[in-house]
């Protein structure tokens, strides 16, 4: 009599504990703020402030509400003569990642046959405090990622997939091959094993090796269910 009690306490105290674990998985924000990009004649030239970019660009996440103010500059990828596309970006508290884009009119900077002075004029250094604001933006993006997979072994996210990479950048010199998957630490999922996950691990992103630049790659993975875990960004510079 006294086991059967025991072995009925037990599996109470399974059945809280499977409740309990299932009602923190459902209230846990897993969907990513969404970027709305309204059609806009853009003229953009390199080393201008990025603001004229930002023009028509809103976010809005579920749970956080209004997040135009925190939409940074992913990256402008040229893609013409005079053509270019302009990537967003934007996080959540969750960490949950949102992404837009759109096509601008771009010209490259013009050249000068002004004598430079000492120093740099106003526009170059313009230019430099917003690369650096992007970079400074990029690297804390990076480095919540990083610490978030240090924290605690690589577990799945419910019955979503989970991705580590072995680092948030590297720099590699020009004309050095890169393979994608040299970065991915892991994965793991509740049902699928992680040679399955491996063929199912996606990276997104356009670089080249023979052209100097920094390139962001965002990697994700997904199970046989349809199943997609967390978006990671990686970033390869070229140099």
């Amino acid at each position: 009599m006294k086991q059967r009690l025991v072995i009925l306490a037990l599996a109470a105290g399974c059945l809280i504990f499977a409740v309990a674990g299932a009602l923190v998985y459902m209230g846990r924000d897993r969907q990513a703020p969404e970027i709305t990009v309204k059609k806009a004649d853009i003229s953009y030239t390199e080393g201008e402030d990025y603001s004229v970019l930002m023009e028509g660009v809103t976010a809005e996440d579920n749970k956080d509400g209004d997040l135009t103010d925190q939409v940074f500059v992913d990256r402008i990828q040229q893609t013409g003569e005079n053509s270019a596309i302009v990537y967003y970006g934007v996080m959540d508290k969750s960490n949950n990642v949102g992404t837009g884009k759109r096509t601008i009119e771009y010209y490259p900077a013009s050249g000068t046959d002004q004598t430079q002075t000492d120093g740099q004029t106003e526009q170059d250094a313009q230019a430099e405090q917003e690369a650096l604001a992007q970079q400074q933006q990029q690297e804390a993006l990076a480095q919540q990622q990083q610490q978030q997979q240090q924290e605690q072994p690589l577990q799945p996210n419910g019955q979503r997939p989970a991705l580590a990479l072995t680092a948030t950048e590297t720099t590699i010199p020009v004309g050095t091959s890169f393979d994608p998957m040299s970065v991915v630490k892991d994965a793991v999922d509740d049902v699928d094993s992680r040679d399955t996950l491996y063929q199912r691990i996606s990276a997104n992103g356009i670089y080249d090796t023979n052209v100097p630049g920094t390139y962001v790659i965002q990697y994700f993975v997904t199970d046989t269910s349809g199943n997609t875990s967390d978006p990671l960004n990686f970033t390869l510079i070229v140099q």
